[in-house]
């Protein structure tokens, strides 16, 4: 019977260990960085952090949405660009201070993990060759 507690307890810890073993990175000053849009279209996504442990004991992530208008738009009445935003995160990061790029329409149409160290984050975009839409993407910054 003993033996069946050891492995129940190895088979807990196996299942653990890997988030056990990874240090979160989380800061007390943020790191603020920028997102821009080129592309002739509007475009929705999100920024998402890394897993941590909530005061309930359960997994959870940051999210923060954005939309963005197309290149070059402006606000009309104050004249600020409205292709473009500035986020700020203090974490918890993915390995090398990285969050999660989400773009979607309906459904997630790009992902990938990008630095917020590195310089502006710049979202692209271009007409398929059958006109059945756009492909969208980021340059990810590693």
């Amino acid at each position: 019977m003993k033996i069946q507690h050891y492995f129940a307890l190895a088979a807990l810890l196996l299942t653990f260990a890997p988030n056990i073993a990874r240090a979160q990175e989380i800061l007390n000053e943020p790191v603020c960085f920028t997102v821009r849009n080129t592309a002739n279209h509007k475009v929705y996504g999100n920024f998402v952090t890394d897993y941590y442990t909530a005061e309930d004991g359960t997994q959870a992530r940051h999210r923060s949405n954005f939309r963005l208008d197309e290149a070059g738009a402006k606000d009309p009445e104050k004249g600020f660009p409205l292709d473009a935003a500035e986020f700020c995160s203090y974490g918890p990061f993915f390995e090398g201070r990285q969050l999660e790029l989400v773009i979607r329409t309906l459904i997630p149409v790009f992902s990938c993990k990008t630095s917020v160290e590195k310089g502006e984050i710049i979202i692209k975009s271009e007409r398929l060759p059958d006109d059945s839409g756009n492909k969208i993407w980021a340059e990810c910054l590693q």
